[in-house]
């Protein structure tokens, strides 16, 4: 898939709104806010998220409360997304900055069996104290049956996350 079709269909799955966390969405019929409403500890992971992408300084950044299906569960979701887009690309900005749950990772478990990665982008899922999220990356990786393609330095990241049900 495109790149940058990908990362519509994701924004348009989020409905996102810059820096708003909705008192009330769209989605719930019932008009209370707690049907959408994240846990303060998943709000943070979200928040953290937003603040590497910014960090940047070359990405547009927003954050929503939403509804997904995800890769992980059989059933959708409620949580916080962030929807991050550098269409420049990030420059000299090393991607490992952006890969909160590497090294600096805090206790984040890799959910192994829900990670792909291609030329195109790659997703993971990871958890940590009742806390899921899962991580789309999308890029430009090229057409290595066309020596002539210049590929688009724009990437882009879709982080979903949500508390675990016990």
């Amino acid at each position: 898939m495109h790149p940058r079709l990908s990362l519509l269909l994701a924004l348009a799955c989020v409905g996102c709104r810059l820096e708003a966390h909705p008192a009330q969405a769209a989605q719930n019929p019932a008009g209370s806010s707690a049907a959408l409403d994240p846990s303060a500890a998943v709000r943070a992971v979200c928040d953290t998220v937003a603040t590497l992408w910014r960090a940047t300084g070359r990405a547009q950044v927003r954050v929503a409360d939403t509804t997904m299906q995800v890769a992980s569960d059989s059933v959708t979701q409620r949580g916080c997304a962030v929807v991050a887009t550098a269409p420049d690309g990030l420059g000299s900005t090393p991607w490992e900055t952006l890969y909160w749950t590497t090294s600096r990772s805090r206790g984040w478990a890799e959910l192994t069996d829900y990670t792909a990665d291609g030329p195109d982008g790659g997703s993971q899922s990871l958890a940590r104290q009742g806390i899921r999220c899962q991580i789309d990356f999308t890029q430009d990786g090229g057409d290595d049956s066309d020596s002539t393609h210049v590929p688009s330095p724009a990437v882009g990241g879709t982080t979903f996350c949500w508390a675990i049900s016990s």
